[in-house]
């Protein structure tokens, strides 16, 4: 087939040799635009579309990392006794005479709350985690009969 081709070649006049390179050059023109060119301006047109929610991912990632941080210096509070800073913002909330007795063991830290509103409770817990570095592991909350007042029985470490 090829030597076919070949002798076909060699016997053809100037004139149809050209019109078969313009053919060919036509031909691979077509397919280039088909195969290449029409990907690649709907890619281009794609990718247009989509800049403005890869934008926003972006954003919310950059937020998500900035967290990260915050988070990361948070933990890396200072270390030390856990239980005289617990107690020290447990008082700066006013909440240590509705507070029981604070035992640590185990690296662990427990406090029980007999009665205590829980619309204060909420912002204790988010002072004992930025200003002691403790968290809370462990939480048994149970409502009481006066409203809004629950009993907190609560475990926290670092």
């Amino acid at each position: 087939m090829i030597r076919a081709a070949a002798d076909t070649w060699v016997r053809a006049s100037l004139r149809e040799r050209r019109m078969v390179v313009v053919a060919a050059i036509v031909v691979i023109g077509g397919l280039g635009w088909a195969w290449v060119w029409q990907p690649l301006v709907a890619d281009t047109a794609r990718l247009a579309r989509d800049l403005p929610r890869e934008r926003a991912v972006l954003a919310a990632a950059r937020a998500q990392a900035a967290d990260i941080v915050a988070l990361d210096k948070a933990a890396a509070s200072p270390r030390g006794p856990l239980v005289p800073s617990i107690e020290r913002i447990v008082a700066e909330r006013g909440l240590r005479a509705e507070a029981g007795p604070i035992d640590e063991k185990d690296g662990r830290v427990r406090l029980t709350f007999a009665a205590v509103r829980f619309d204060a409770l909420v912002p204790l817990l988010a002072a004992l985690t930025e200003g002691a570095g403790v968290r809370v592991t462990d939480a048994t909350l149970a409502q009481r009969v006066e409203p809004g007042m629950v009993r907190a029985e609560l475990a926290l470490a670092r």
